[in-house]
């Protein structure tokens, strides 16, 4: 049974599982303090401040990890061992910078009334510190091919994480117990990243060269840059549709806007680890027609999970949003069908034979223009479509973006979509999914 399970665990599946994990016990935190009774003001104010921190650091963190993975195949062990000096000294940098904005900006956006908020947010920006260059531990394991340490240490790690914040506000039972457990709870986030971090110590002390090669750290800002460019641009379009539906609407379309505007978890956490997972594949050229075959077929087996998840939930969103929020919200149903269309193109994989062989510039580019397309086509479609038109603006744009990339692909490096999308399932897959839309919304 213990060799079977080896045989069939990949770096692919070790690393999906793991980010499912981490999404898994961040929604099981937030569960946990609703239901222990927590006031709401303490759970907004520690969902403002998670907000808050990861605005600060998701792109950087992004750029630098795709950067490590794109290149480190290729080079000697001990370059190897100065690359990841190399990233690990520019993350911790970027950490000790994200420390100091997110305390500026905490200031700017959050009341500091009172002495708790103050100790939270110390709390929070210490967080910071330590857990954004921990993200390195699994990507560590990942290179050196190592699944089952990617599984045995996000299970410790999510676990200890989980009881630490968990255990504190369980036990409460007053109000004022409630409020020291809420605290002692976010104390735990801290100790769960500093356990991390001393754990990525431990991995660094084996595998790093802890000698400084100012030329490592110059070639990785400069394939890193355009990664960051890219994952700012890409992130931001939540932010700019926001603002969008703000000026357009009143408040309550906003909150009906918001609590539609959410595309499926599941498929961005598998989607995005996969692909992160597949980078080193491409670092070896000679082996290219073999690393996009395997693309293809994983990205298959993504396609015959993904589509069906979404298609049912696309059929059932309608009775779930009632339930799940209350009536009034009912409306968010039509918008997050709109947002679950997404996995079409969530499921085509351009960007990652791209990054893999080293094309990062165009990826910021592209981003860009897919900015600027989800602004125009949300202005305009607002029009025709009211709010739905912003959801809408979401998923040309995305799709332009792939598409772009795709032509780029063919055109540039000869890399036709046939050679790592399986076309005709995805073409199956998006009929049918388009069909379930047009089922939720004019029979359901």
């Amino acid at each position: 049974m213990i060799n079977l399970f080896n045989k069939h665990l990949t770096n692919i599946r070790a690393l999906q599982a793991f980010q499912v994990m981490r999404y898994a016990v961040l929604f099981v935190t937030g569960m946990l303090f609703a239901q222990a009774g927590l006031k709401t003001e303490l759970i907004g104010l520690y969902e403002k401040l998670l907000f808050l921190a990861s605005i600060i650091s998701f792109f950087w963190v992004s750029g630098f990890i795709q950067a490590l993975l794109a290149s480190h195949g290729k080079l000697e062990p001990n370059q190897r061992s100065e690359k990841l000096t190399a990233v690990f000294i520019v993350v911790l940098v970027c950490s000790i910078l994200s420390f100091f904005i997110f305390r500026m900006a905490a200031a700017s956006f959050i009341d500091y009334g009172d002495k708790f908020t103050q100790n939270l947010i110390n709390v929070f920006s210490f967080y910071l510190l330590l857990a954004n260059p921990a993200f390195l531990v699994e990507y560590i394991y990942l290179l050196r091919n190592k699944p089952k340490q990617i599984l045995i240490y996000g299970i410790v790690s999510f676990s200890v994480q989980l009881v630490l914040v968990a255990f504190p506000v369980y036990f409460s039972n007053s109000e004022l117990t409630l409020a020291m457990g809420f605290t002692y709870a976010i104390f735990g986030v801290l100790i769960s990243a500093a356990f991390r971090f001393v754990w990525l110590l431990v991995l660094l002390f084996r595998h790093a060269s802890f000698k400084i090669n100012t030329a490592e750290i110059s070639a990785l800002l400069k394939l890193s840059l355009p990664l960051l460019i890219a994952a700012v641009l890409s992130g931001s379009i939540e932010y700019i549709n926001g603002f969008i539906v703000q000026r357009y609407f009143d408040d309550a379309t906003f909150a009906i806007f918001r609590n539609g505007a959410k595309e499926l978890p599941l498929a961005m956490l598998l989607a995005n680890s996969f692909s992160n997972a597949m980078l080193p594949k491409f670092l070896n050229s000679e082996q290219l027609n073999q690393s996009l075959a395997e693309l293809k077929q994983s990205a298959l087996r993504l396609m015959h999970f993904l589509f069906p998840v979404t298609i049912v939930l696309m059929l059932l969103s309608k009775t779930l949003y009632p339930v799940l929020f209350n009536p009034s919200f009912a409306p968010s149903a039509g918008i997050f069908n709109i947002y679950l269309l997404l996995v079409i193109s969530r499921l085509v994989f351009p960007q990652t034979v791209l990054i893999g062989l080293k094309h990062t510039k165009v990826t910021a580019f592209i981003s860009l223009a897919e900015a600027i397309i989800n602004i125009v086509c949300s202005i305009l479609l607002i029009q025709f479509a009211g709010v739905e038109g912003v959801a809408w603006g979401v998923f040309i744009a995305f799709g332009i973006e792939k598409i772009l990339l795709i032509i780029y692909l063919n055109y540039r490096l000869h890399i036709p979509i046939q050679h790592y999308t399986s076309v005709s399932w995805l073409l199956f897959y998006a009929a049918a999914t388009f069909a379930a839309y047009l089922c939720a919304t004019f029979v359901l």
